[in-house]
């Protein structure tokens, strides 16, 4: 008989934090995760922004024990219109991206990897969970400047795919006790920025806060730009 594999499947809500908009809904998010006996890591999302462009997002983002990633697999609808659909292999040291948009065509892209984990965004919320946790600090109240690895610097990934970087600052506050609609949770709280290059890193605007659960699936518990939008676990079926 196997072995039944951990497993969570979940739903995130994006709601609005505006003043002039408070409480509405955003889009929102499925995803499920599934550990390996190896350590590895898959993780399937379906994520849909209800605002304008109106972004629609599939992604499967594979890691290694160590967060590392190893493929992923994205495809992007904007405007209820065909965007584009991408390949991603990480090898030892170098990241490819096989892909057609409908911007570009037919595409394939590669960057150089470090050794170690890095971070990779998909642009879902949990993924953005371990983009951070692959390189954030283990101190708290303290940051590190790394190179992310994105599908698009759009910041609702409403372009692409294709294999991007930039700098990225990544700050470790540390443990919290949060609650939101799905439970309550022990969480690590980080927060993050874009670096402009010649900007320095503690010049950075670090209001990205996302709290993540402290065990081996690093889910996304709730994440926000405070005053502006938030995205909170609102079901959770292990």
């Amino acid at each position: 008989m196997t072995t039944p594999r951990p497993i969570r499947n979940g739903r995130i809500a994006y709601v609005s934090d505006r003043d002039d908009n408070a409480g509405n809904m955003r889009g929102g998010e499925r995803f499920s995760m599934t550990q390996f006996p190896d350590g590895r890591l898959v993780q399937r999302t379906h994520c849909r922004i209800e605002v304008a462009p109106d972004v629609e997002r599939d992604s499967v983002l594979t890691v290694d024990s160590t967060l590392r990633p190893i493929d992923a697999f994205v495809r992007i609808e904007t405007g209820g219109q065909f965007t584009g659909t991408g390949w991603y292999h990480f090898g030892d040291d170098v990241g490819t991206c096989e892909a057609i948009t409908v911007g570009d065509g037919r595409i394939s892209t590669s960057e150089p990897l470090p050794p170690g984990p890095f971070s990779f965004c998909t642009h879902s919320i949990v993924g953005d969970a371990w983009m951070i946790v692959a390189k954030a600090p283990t101190e708290d109240n303290s940051r590190v400047l790394t190179t992310l690895y994105t599908v698009t610097i759009n910041k609702q990934g409403a372009t692409g795919p294709t294999l991007a970087t930039k700098p990225f600052g990544i700050e470790r506050v540390g443990p919290e006790s949060i609650t939101v609609p799905a439970g309550t949770f022990e969480t690590i709280r980080y927060r993050c920025a874009e670096v402009p290059e010649g900007t320095a890193l503690d010049d950075a605007d670090f209001q990205y806060n996302i709290w993540v659960t402290d065990d081996d699936f690093h889910m996304a518990v709730l994440s926000m730009y405070p005053g502006q939008t938030r995205f909170e676990l609102v079901e959770l079926d292990d």
